[in-house]
């Protein structure tokens, strides 16, 4: 738009995406909570999550959760693919989402 010149793309770091469904906002069943609609959505513990060096929160400012609506996502950047892997896996287990 500006007609400036376009720099040579590069990559910063490795990095690996996870979303973050409406889901997060209700504990698992299993742990003999409340399924959702039974129960008040608590926001998961983002402070635990924000506290591994690497993690990055993006909310999308939904205001209402639901299971399986796509409330943001998270994105774990490392120096490698498997160094982030390993990140967004420890990130997933503080939110209590099923490993891979």
């Amino acid at each position: 738009m500006a007609g400036l010149p376009l720099v040579q793309p590069r990559a910063h770091s490795a990095a690996v995406m996870l979303n973050l469904l409406g889901d997060l906002w209700w504990p698992a069943a299993d742990s003999g909570s409340t399924a959702p609609g039974t129960a008040p959505a608590q926001a998961p513990d983002w402070a635990a999550v924000m506290a591994l060096p690497g993690v990055h929160l993006h909310c999308y400012g939904k205001t209402q959760a639901r299971p399986g609506r796509k409330m943001g996502h998270l994105t774990c950047t490392a120096a490698t693919l498997v160094q982030a892997r390993a990140l967004a896996r420890q990130a997933a287990q503080c939110l209590g989402m099923p490993a891979w």
